[in-house]
């Protein structure tokens, strides 16, 4: 494989990891920065308190744990209370307002502190929290309160009632309006029902930018601080980069990652890296069983990095239209013009009318597909000589992009729909690996698991070989792209034969050859990914 030697004794492990956003601190960059994520981490506990562990950045070092972690999302609370305990006792401020300084600064602390050194006026302006951490300093004297004036009456600019308010019948803010508890009530009602954008509603004075709390909620409308608490929740988890919601449908769980997850370099970041593959940018939830890329929340995409894989979608919708003509669910025989629906995972199509042979990728002879005319599966290269004719105006350069274009994506679509087929043939599995195992009285279950992992492993192999048509697209060094187009070659006629293995009536399976195909196939593959990794260098 492109001079790059395999050898059945090779054993990895896989780091999809990336350093994007990295921001490569040290320890003993910032003292303060000991969070309570980091001591969750060290100890193995989500409720410790801020101070239990005296600051000891050596702790980390110690940690062992896993590098994701799935955790309910109501665990996460103590790490948020934590962090904002962490930034009001820096900042001096209360924590209602370092809540609002984290969360407008994307719960990191380095990047608030800082702007915030700087100019700390300018940042609780910015934040809408000016008059909450700055107080008396700025608010006029009807802001202060003192003892209840029974005999002052105070004016609602919401509900304008005439007969005026007790100072106990009005609730202010730190900017100095202030109104009855009944509008206030009314109001925080209204907030809420806009679902999460609650959390940004500002005072209700008309002008002013100073951000409403839980503890004007409090005083209003305590009935109602559970569902404020639980937006503020769900905020957090959707603006802290070590934190992200689990894809799966209906599920609450949250992955959280360990403190320094975003220095590692490897595949997804689209950088090499020596280290081996230890999939730390994968996380698996085990409520719903979904397993997906911590990084950008898409299914697990090697070898194509998080960026590369947006730009590919992004592509693909504004190209869309174009490429659904092409990518129809049925195509004509190209013998008979009988139309054919594909309903397995396997490339090689049969015509039931004429029993013609041909490729479902680019509709050729099957018989040209075999090691005896040049090598397997040539049509997943992308021949840019049969388009290019000399022609440099502008149309004709659209129309070859174009084509390169559709080259790719059919057949990373075509991938996409076998990986579909592939992951519905493991849930019939089970069934056939009973009347597998009911042919011969002396089976056991281990004998027939077999299959299982046959199948689970195409799956995995159909979903490698539908990226790799992202990165080739992508992949600018021809030279580069000449060694990566073979290793894809190569993947995909050993997929194609565990495929045509797998699918065999019962009675014609050979156990031996499925789990020799199944290794075989499971070690090129890692091989591939791991010298994409390594960056393709001989």
């Amino acid at each position: 494989m492109s001079d790059y030697e395999y050898s059945d004794e090779e054993s990895y492990e896989y780091c999809y990891t990336d350093d994007e956003d990295g921001t490569g601190m040290d320890e003993d960059d910032n003292p303060m920065d000991v969070s309570q994520t980091e001591r969750e981490f060290s100890h193995g506990s989500h409720h410790h308190n801020l101070s239990d562990h005296n600051g000891d950045p050596k702790l980390f070092e110690k940690n062992d744990g896993p590098a994701i972690r799935m955790l309910p999302s109501e665990e996460l609370k103590p790490i948020m209370h934590a962090l904002v305990q962490d930034v009001a006792d820096v900042c001096g401020c209360s924590e209602s307002a370092a809540a609002i300084l984290m969360r407008e600064h994307k719960w990191d602390k380095e990047r608030l502190l800082e702007s915030y050194v700087d100019d700390p006026a300018r940042v609780q302006k910015k934040c809408g929290v000016l008059a909450r951490c700055q107080g008396s300093d700025i608010c006029p004297p009807a802001a202060k309160k003192g003892p209840p004036q029974r005999n002052l009456r105070r004016h609602c600019e919401i509900c304008m009632d005439e007969d005026g308010f007790d100072q106990d019948e009005m609730i202010g803010m730190p900017c100095a309006h202030e109104f009855c508890d009944c509008c206030w009530e009314g109001y925080f009602h209204n907030a809420l029902s806009k679902g999460p954008l609650c959390i940004r509603e500002t005072c209700p004075q008309a002008g002013c930018n100073e951000l409403v709390t839980e503890e004007e909620l409090t005083r209003a409308a305590p009935d109602l601080l559970p569902k404020f608490e639980r937006y503020q929740l769900r905020s957090f988890v959707d603006t802290y980069s070590l934190a992200r919601w689990c894809p799966g449908p209906g599920c609450e769980k949250v992955a959280l990652a360990r403190p320094g997850h975003d220095n590692h370099s490897g595949m997804y970041g689209g950088n090499n890296s020596n280290n081996a593959f230890t999939d730390v940018n994968i996380a698996h939830c085990d409520s719903c069983q979904t397993t997906f890329c911590f990084k950008c929340g898409e299914e697990p995409h090697a070898p194509v990095s998080c960026k590369l894989l947006s730009q590919w979608r992004e592509k693909c919708r504004n190209e869309s239209e174009t490429a659904n003509w092409i990518l129809a669910n049925t195509k004509p025989c190209p013998k008979c013009s009988s139309r054919i629906e594909k309903n397995q995972g396997c490339n090689h199509m049969t015509c039931s009318s004429c029993r013609y042979e041909f490729c479902w990728i680019c509709m050729g002879n099957w018989a040209d597909h075999g090691s005896n005319t040049g090598g397997y599966y040539k049509c997943n290269k992308f021949d840019a000589g049969t388009e290019d004719n000399g022609d440099q105006s502008d149309a004709a350069k659209a129309k070859r992009e174009l084509n390169r274009y559709l080259h790719y994506y059919k057949r990373f679509h075509g991938h996409a729909q076998a990986q579909d087929f592939a992951r519905k043939s493991v849930k019939d599995t089970e069934q056939r690996m009973v009347l597998l195992q009911e042919q011969n009285s002396t089976n056991t279950w281990a004998d027939v698991e077999f299959l299982k992992t046959a199948n689970e492993l195409l799956v995995e192999c159909r979903k490698v070989l539908k990226y790799t048509y992202v990165y080739a697209y992508y992949l600018t060094d021809k030279q580069k792209l000449s060694l990566f187009e073979y290793d894809q070659e190569m993947l995909e006629r050993f997929t194609e034969k565990l495929s045509e293995l797998s699918e065999k009536p019962l009675q014609e399976m050979n156990r031996i050859e499925v789990v020799n195909q199944t290794r075989a196939v499971d070690r090129f593959m890692k091989n591939v990914l791991k010298y994409v990794e390594e960056g393709m260098e001989d």
